[in-house]
This record gives C-alpha cells, sequence and structure tokens, in this order.
C-alpha cells in the first residue's frame, strides 16, 4: 500500500469525525468547508509525522484542533462558538470514545483494495489532497465531466462493494 492509499485509507476513517468537530466550532458554512479542506491539506502535508502507533483519528483531531485555535483565535469577525478550553475538552472526549472501526470502514477498506491503481489515484487527489476537477481533469488528460463521471461511477461502485460485503460478513 503506498503512502497516499494508506493515507486516503486512515483519512476516510476519521472525516465525519473532523467534520463533526469543525462543525461545532464553525457555525458559516462556507467558512466551515473553508476550515475542513485546510485541515486536510494540513494532515496529508504532515503524513509522514504520524506516528502509526497511536490512532489516526485522535492525531488528526489534534490537528484539527490546533488549526480550529491557531485560525480563530486572532480574527474578532469570526469568533469561536466555543471556548479554546470547550474545543479541547471534545477532542480528549472523542479520543476517549475512540474504539474498534465500525464493520462499514472494514468494508470500505477491502473495497478499495480492489480497485485500480488509476481509480485509487482519482480518489486520491479528490478526496484526499482536495484537488478541483479541472486539475484532475489535467493530470488525467480528460474533461470535467469525464473526470466527474468517473468519480460518480467509483462512489457507485464503492457503495456496492461495501453493501455486499456488509451483507457478507454480518455488518449492518
Amino acid at each position: 500500500m503506498t503512502e497516499q492509499e494508506d493515507f486516503l485509507r486512515q483519512f476516510l476513517r476519521c472525516e465525519a469525525d473532523l467534520r463533526a468537530l469543525v462543525g461545532a466550532v464553525v457555525r458559516d458554512v462556507h467558512v466551515r468547508e473553508d476550515v475542513y479542506q485546510e485541515i486536510a491539506l494540513t494532515l496529508w502535508q504532515h503524513f509522514d509525522r504520524y506516528d502509526p502507533s497511536r490512532p489516526f483519528g485522535a492525531w488528526a483531531r489534534g490537528v484539527a484542533a490546533k488549526k480550529l485555535l491557531e485560525r480563530f483565535s486572532g480574527d474578532r469577525r469570526l469568533p469561536l462558538v466555543l471556548s479554546p478550553d470547550a474545543i479541547l475538552k471534545l477532542v480528549e472526549a472523542a479520543d476517549r470514545s475512540e474504539s474498534q472501526p465500525a464493520p462499514g470502514f472494514e468494508a470500505l477498506e477491502h473495497c478499495l483494495g480492489k480497485l485500480p491503481e488509476k481509480s485509487r489515484r482519482l480518489l486520491t487527489l479528490r478526496y484526499s489532497q482536495a484537488q478541483p476537477l479541472a486539475a484532475i481533469a489535467a493530470e488525467f488528460r480528460a474533461t470535467q465531466t469525464a473526470v466527474y463521471q468517473a468519480l460518480s461511477r467509483l462512489r457507485r461502485r464503492l457503495r456496492d462493494c461495501m453493501q455486499q460485503y456488509l451483507a457478507a460478513h454480518g455488518g449492518v
């Protein structure tokens, strides 16, 4: 498994938690998405600092909390909804409650592993590296429409594969 694939697998596991953390702190939907993308990019850029002996989710939430505090500590136009102490308490509570990954994550790992390298690269560029469609289209020498359609097919393929996996393995 490449470093990109490892990052994508682990990032997807904690994506909902990160979005929830950002959503709890940032009310404006546009700012929330900008902050989330900034956190995702920071995680990718600093993935080499992640210690694999520790839970990825805890590391990612720590980076997110630090980024949130940095971004909003001096910006009076966008005050924090929660105090810095409350943000840190949220992260600590999430770290304490982190347990075995849900069956869906196991299914996702399985299904991602079945995809061809080109498909995993496309998913990595779009969802791990948050590349715009235009940049991905340029890299793949395709139109933006073709990239959009390929991503739609991949999401549908992953969904179907995960449903089959979960049905066969007693998941939800």
